[in-house]
């Protein structure tokens, strides 16, 4: 069942919030905050930011994007973990990452203006999610937001507290 208008500008405005979120929580913390870790294989607030970005760019808005040009796309897995092992980390400097973020959502945002109503209920195939249409990857990609956007205050307020 598609989902209304109104849910769908609400998803829209959270990922319209992110950026003065992650503004917010994290432009004016110190390295020694941005590099805090929880525990071994938990990922520091730079990191998080960093795959806030990639995913940004090289996945959420891209399936999106493969989801309007074809029919019934196949989208491939991403494995987050080997990604950022091997990503460039030239520009992880919070502005920087930011400064990025802020670029990409905008150029994810310009697309979800243009879309017909029609155009919500393309699909594709994902082999973790299965069958989806656009919109409901719209609500995957504002779920996504939000869990790291508390990952981030939680490692703040564990961080301020030791």
């Amino acid at each position: 069942m598609a989902m209304t208008d109104t849910t769908r500008i609400q998803y829209i405005a959270t990922l319209e919030e992110t950026y003065q979120s992650l503004q917010r929580l994290t432009s004016d913390l110190t390295d020694d905050a941005l590099d805090f870790r929880l525990g071994k294989d938990e990922w520091t607030i730079r990191e998080i930011l960093a795959h806030m970005l990639d995913d940004e760019m090289f996945v959420m808005r891209t399936r999106m994007e493969r989801m309007m040009k074809e029919e019934s796309p196949q989208l491939a897995s991403h494995d987050e973990k080997k990604w950022y092992s091997q990503r460039n980390k030239t520009r992880d400097e919070v502005a920087q990452l930011l400064g990025d973020f802020a670029i990409q959502r905008q150029a994810s945002l310009n697309i979800f203006a243009l879309l017909r109503a029609s155009e919500w209920e393309r699909t594709a195939y994902h082999p973790e999610y299965g069958q989806f249409m656009a919109e409901e990857w719209l609500e995957h990609w504002a779920a996504h937001d939000t869990t790291h956007i508390h990952q981030i205050e939680h490692i703040l307020a564990v961080y301020r507290s030791h």
